[in-house]
């Protein structure tokens, strides 16, 4: 058996498909390949798939991930090519990597995610955002509500984002946020308490959200950073607490 991870786009009209559905057109596009999936044991046998943190409804991405474990394959690519010959527009695999046994999930394994952030052009805010959004992550604490499982609770964003930069060019800014299991910012959040502060409302589907990657946590000689789950060669970092 072999245990492989999977990063692939979601762009175009079927950005607005939610996650559960997504999961589902992945278990036909399997079938569809032919591939040699595993098989969960029991009276109800279910592939052996798990995906990384579901991304927002209305979101692109051209950083998912998704394991998943086969019986038997040619080879990596192989896997990677018969996806990719079933696929929809807008879903597209775009790197596969075989995994050891002891690797962690992708969903337990995330710790963090790249995103980059416009306004949709007929919903830009009336007032240079992006200098008032500048001056807002320089602010000592960012308190803000979160919602979980048991109600509301304060948190502090200021910890949680690793990193930012902007382009003027096309007025966006990207973001590097928390996402593992002890504490995840989503950008929509950080953006409403932005407006808040200054008394605004965010309109409804005012952002532009596209992921760019999903991170996890590694160490180097007592060092942690952070780096891609498929750096495809590439030296991609980040180092925490630097």
């Amino acid at each position: 058996m072999n245990k492989l991870r999977l990063k692939f786009s979601k762009n175009g009209p079927i950005k607005f498909i939610g996650h559960l559905d997504v999961m589902r057109y992945f278990q036909k596009a399997i079938r569809r390949a032919e591939i040699d999936i595993k098989y969960s044991e029991g009276f109800s046998p279910h592939q052996v798939i798990s995906f990384a943190q579901p991304l927002s409804v209305g979101a692109t991405s051209d950083g998912e991930y998704m394991d998943i474990t086969v019986n038997s394959m040619t080879s990596a690519n192989d896997v990677m090519d018969r996806l990719n010959s079933v696929m929809n527009e807008g879903i597209e695999i775009l790197a596969i990597e075989e995994l050891s046994d002891s690797s962690e999930k992708a969903m337990t394994a995330a710790y963090a995610a790249k995103y980059k952030i416009r306004f949709r052009e007929s919903l830009k805010p009336d007032f240079d955002w992006i200098s008032e959004f500048k001056a807002y992550l320089l602010k000592e604490t960012l308190p803000a509500m979160k919602k979980t499982k048991s109600g509301e609770k304060e948190i502090d964003m200021k910890p949680m984002i690793y990193d930012y930069s902007f382009s003027e060019e096309d007025e966006s800014v990207t973001l590097l946020l928390s996402m593992s299991s002890a504490s995840t910012l989503k950008p929509a959040l950080l953006f409403d308490y932005f407006f808040k502060s200054m008394d605004k409302e965010i309109p409804a589907n005012a952002l532009d959200i596209h992921r760019i990657d999903i991170y996890r946590l590694c160490s180097d000689d007592g060092k942690e950073y952070i780096e891609p789950f498929i750096t495809n060669g590439t030296n991609e970092r980040f180092y925490l607490n630097v």
